[in-house]
């Protein structure tokens, strides 16, 4: 299970797969992994907006496909874990390398 970390003054929470997730002055939580950032945001879905109340998965320029809003979960650790997770999924080594199983 993902663990609370305080370290030189900075807000971490660090997953089993070995990601830490650095909180932001926006609340979000980022975390870096082979040049590209990632990063959990907390949505508060209206009745009139389709998807759930949660934690969301953000990413740009990720080599194996890019995360838009990925619902991750209800709460925030259990949120890290689920990135985590989707993150330890990716094939990141780039090309000529065979799907990871």
């Amino acid at each position: 299970m993902a663990r609370r970390i305080q370290w030189c003054g900075k807000k971490l929470i660090e997953a089993d797969g070995g990601i830490g997730w650095e909180r932001q002055a926006s609340g979000k939580y980022q975390a870096e992994l082979f040049g590209v950032t990632y990063e959990l945001e907390k949505r508060r879905r209206s009745k009139s907006e389709p998807g759930d109340t949660g934690w969301y998965l953000y990413s740009n320029g990720a080599p194996d496909g890019n995360f838009f809003g990925d619902y991750a979960s209800r709460t925030l650790m259990e949120a890290v874990e689920e990135a985590t997770t989707m993150l330890l999924k990716l094939d990141l080594r780039g090309p000529g390398y065979g799907p990871v199983r």
